[in-house]
């Protein structure tokens, strides 16, 4: 019987020591201990038996020779918030912890029988949390390379507290790991009202937004609906579809709103865009010959107002490139909206609510003298994930929204539209774009420095006629990776070798084409002649 390489384990608990947190792991052992055969949800309350929740914090975190538990077979109840999903958001740091540290640290004290590989391992640890995809995309960074897990024969556990209070110059007898400071704890785990793990997601109302922790059924206060999930009305959404630059983010929402244009006001922001030119304020008009303010609708109180005075149909606000601009500063107080499930209202200033009187004047479903989002009103955006950094969102503004990731496709099929670009250098020469976005976002993802949000998508480039010719490929990939991404890499990790600079491209029929080719030499791109 063999472990897990004791170096590769602490390599991955030093990782989460630096993106990870206790909160997230009493989470994480809560879900585990739920016996359950369908993906967690919000608003049911589950049981946990303390006996079992015990075990595995032990199994986690306790690295001490015996195995004492502190609890007797009590059940503890849970239940997650209808938003639990984006509410998370709250508690996961900026930089995500990767999926595979968290594999190998779940599994650290695992003997296995046979050779095991990081797919299988992530595969098995996602099979034991039992949540929806949506929440491990807001938990953990998915992205890893399947690789075989070194094993080595067993040792004792407490080598790896030793290791771990070495790197960190702890002197303490302590025998409980921790995440948070100060990197161990003197209570045992399975002291779960004691051990940060658990006791931090009883404290402040704040987690109450997450979660609901009592010893007793939170059924006799919280009923389970009697009607089947099926037959209950979908209500409109606020989400956020995001991943790297090019993957189709504005097609899906295109897909989406398809046949529904008269009914979908579409707007990009960007840095100088503001509240007034999303929601509307006094600007000057005409009136006969007579220049007078008035109150001008933007974007949002148009769709809003359209949305109210038709609630039989569906309503769409596309919102491109949310975070190139200031959210905080573009939404304002209808920022307040986002949080639909507490129906919240907001008074509305004295020109916007005069206009609303006229605008929904006899409508019965609402107040004009109050801001609140119609049930039939969706608003979807796109974040390209290079751009984060433009204007980052806080958690509070995050988690009201939903987040699907629109990931990068390498299937070669009909149905990837991309999969049948091919880039020309020449009347006899070409390569497939698939293979090479391939392979270039293999090496991006490999860089510590780089990382997903650098890769290309696959629509990047979109040809007419799906040919790309050189001098597209030279002037806006080339010059992207050279700029934006490898610039500033060193040689071994570099698709730009000796020392070549994106000026050495030029001419690109002569010197552009040398240096493409030993570009696809680097990268191992096969190149095709006719």
């Amino acid at each position: 019987m063999s472990k897990i390489n004791k170096q590769t384990v602490l390599n991955a608990t030093y990782n989460l020591k630096e993106s990870s947190n206790n909160k997230i792991w009493g989470l994480i052992s809560l879900f585990i201990a739920t016996r359950n055969d369908r993906e967690i949800e919000g608003n049911l309350t589950y049981v946990v038996e303390s006996d079992v929740l015990s075990e595995i914090l032990q199994h986690l975190f306790y690295f001490g020779n015996d195995n004492k538990t502190f609890n007797t077979n009590n059940p503890l109840y849970f239940r997650l918030s209808k938003n639990w999903n984006t509410a998370i958001l709250d508690y996961v740091p900026a930089h995500q912890p990767k999926i595979l540290d968290a594999a190998i640290f779940f599994f650290k004290t695992t003997d296995f029988d046979h050779q095991i590989s990081s797919k299988e391992l992530v595969n098995d640890f996602i099979n034991a949390l039992n949540i929806p995809k949506s929440v491990l995309q807001n938990v953990f960074d998915l992205t890893f390379t399947d690789e075989p897990i070194t094993l080595t024969p067993s040792y004792p556990e407490e080598e790896i507290l030793i290791d771990f209070k070495a790197r960190f110059l702890l002197n303490n007898q302590n025998d409980t790991l921790s995440f948070d400071s100060p990197f161990t704890i003197t209570s045992h785990p399975s002291e779960l009202k004691r051990a940060p793990f658990i006791q931090t997601l009883y404290s402040s109302s704040k987690i109450q937004e997450l979660i609901l922790l009592t010893d007793f059924d939170l059924d006799a206060f919280y009923p389970t609906s009697d009607v089947p999930a099926n037959q209950v009305p979908l209500n409109a959404v606020n989400k956020i579809f995001y991943g790297a630059p090019g993957t189709g983010k504005s097609h899906k929402v295109k897909q989406i709103t398809r046949g529904k244009e008269a009914r979908t006001e579409r707007v990009t922001f960007h840095p100088e865009y503001d509240y007034a030119s999303f929601v509307g304020g006094y600007k000057p008009t005409m009136d006969g010959e007579n220049i007078r303010y008035a109150f001008v609708p933007q974007a949002f109180t148009t769709i809003y107002t359209k949305a109210w005075n038709d609630l039989e149909h569906d309503y769409y606000l596309v919102i491109e490139e949310i975070n190139r601009g200031n959210c905080a500063e573009i939404f304002g107080d209808i920022f307040q909206l986002l949080d639909r499930t507490n129906n919240y209202d907001v008074t509305t200033s004295k020109e916007l609510k005069e206009y609303l009187e006229i605008a929904l004047a006899g409508n019965t479903s609402i107040n004009a003298n109050k801001l609140l989002l119609p049930p039939n009103l969706n608003i979807l955006a796109t974040m390209n994930t290079s751009d984060q950094s433009l204007f980052p969102m806080d958690s509070a503004f995050k988690r009201r929204w939903d987040w699907e990731y629109i990931p990068i496709n390498y299937e070669d099929s009909e149905s990837n539209g991309s999969s049948k670009f091919n880039v020309r250098l020449s009347a006899t020469e070409s390569f497939s774009w698939l293979k090479f976005i391939e392979s270039v976002n293999t090496l991006i993802k490999l860089n510590d420095n780089l990382g997903m949000d650098k890769c290309l998508g696959n629509y990047f480039i979109k040809p007419e006629s799906d040919v790309i010719d050189l001098e597209t490929f030279i002037n806006k990939v080339v010059f992207y990776l050279w700029n934006d991404v490898f610039k500033d890499e060193i040689e071994e990790q570099n698709i730009f070798k000796d020392n070549t600079t994106y000026e050495d491209f030029f001419p690109i029929t002569s010197n552009g084409l040398e240096r493409v080719k030993e570009m696809l030499e680097v990268l191992k791109v096969d190149l095709n002649v006719a």
